[in-house]
């Protein structure tokens, strides 16, 4: 500590002005008030420094401010794409779980046909066993007729002479007639057994590979929400990542400071899946034509026995040469 000198002192020991001492007090004042521009100078440096930091503070406060603010927006996005994306989600999966059903529904309904058909078909088998008994028992009178063209003789009655060769030959083609429309019935009951299963066969195929195309589809949508999961959770971590090296604060609410640069645009890639109606279609089409040829094969069998019955009216049988009333009255 430096020595302190009262006026007592200085009147006492005798200095005067412009001795040793006075130099060394004014080198010492200098050396003060040196020391003071120097104080002030390094404070008007702080005093700089504290202003610049002031700014860069409030600059920080603008950016954590902005990055909050960003980080708001980029959660209540995810938020909406997620929601989004969930909706989408049971929206397609309600709209494939109905059209399984559908199908479903559809493969029993032609389960029911099929069943309906074979039936169908089981009863023209039979009906084509009694055209074939039909057949063969026509066949028998053919050869009968045949027997009797042979070895009968003229039967003459009153003077009457009546041709047996006449009557057996209308008789026959009448027969003859019967068996063509039997052979016919057959054939055409045989054609469409085969066309009914044909046509089951191929709509049973049909639906299956539409059943294949839509459990494959839906296997590929799941796979796809699966994989966008992965990539929301994995752009989720980049960005925790990237606050977490910058050092930047958090806001008080615990939002997310995520940098503007950093701000990520998603979009779920949820494929639209266009539904094909070819398949349908061609089912529909199937059947309708099976339909019509199932009509038009009933109507052309009405029409048949129809023109059959009208024709047979028109010829001169056996039946109709003994039951005349001339030989009834000669056979009495």
């Amino acid at each position: 500590m430096t020595n302190v000198y009262t006026l007592k002192d200085i009147n006492n020991k005798g200095h005067r002005l412009g001795s040793a001492y006075e130099q060394e007090l004014e080198k010492k004042l200098y050396t003060t008030l040196s020391s003071k521009a120097e104080i002030n100078d390094l404070c008007e440096k702080l005093l700089a420094k504290n202003s610049e930091y002031s700014e860069r503070e409030e600059d920080i406060e603008n950016k954590i401010s902005q990055l909050n603010t960003s980080s708001t927006k980029v959660r209540s996005q995810l938020i909406s794409e997620r929601k989004s994306h969930s909706e989408s989600q049971r929206g397609l999966e309600a709209k494939y779980t109905a059209e399984i059903q559908s199908l479903k529904s559809e493969i029993k309904t032609l389960k029911r046909k099929a069943t309906l058909a074979q039936k169908a078909s089981s009863a023209d088998k039979v009906q084509i066993l009694s055209l074939e008994t039909k057949i063969r028992e026509l066949e028998g009178k053919l050869e009968d007729i045949d027997l009797e063209r042979t070895y009968h003789d003229l039967d003459v009655m009153g003077g009457v002479v009546e041709e047996p060769a006449q009557i057996s030959s209308s008789e026959i083609e009448s027969l003859r007639l019967k068996l063509e429309r039997a052979n016919e019935d057959r054939n055409s009951k045989e054609y469409t057994i085969e066309y009914m299963e044909k046509g089951i066969e191929a709509t049973h195929e049909i639906t299956s590979r539409k059943i294949d195309s839509r459990s494959s589809e839906r296997l590929k949508l799941m796979e796809e929400n699966r994989s966008l999961k992965d990539q929301l959770a994995l752009k989720k971590n980049t960005s925790s990542q990237i606050i977490s090296s910058e050092g930047i604060p958090l806001e008080s609410g615990g939002a997310e400071a995520v940098p503007l640069s950093q701000e990520i645009s998603l979009a779920p890639a949820i494929p639209v899946v266009a539904s094909s109606l070819i398949l349908p279609m061609i089912t529909y089409s199937m059947l309708a034509l099976l339909l019509i040829v199932v009509i038009w094969l009933v109507v052309r069998k009405w029409w048949n026995l129809w023109g059959m019955n009208k024709k047979n009216d028109r010829y001169f049988t056996h039946e109709k040469y003994i039951n005349r009333p001339d030989i009834y009255y000669l056979n009495t």
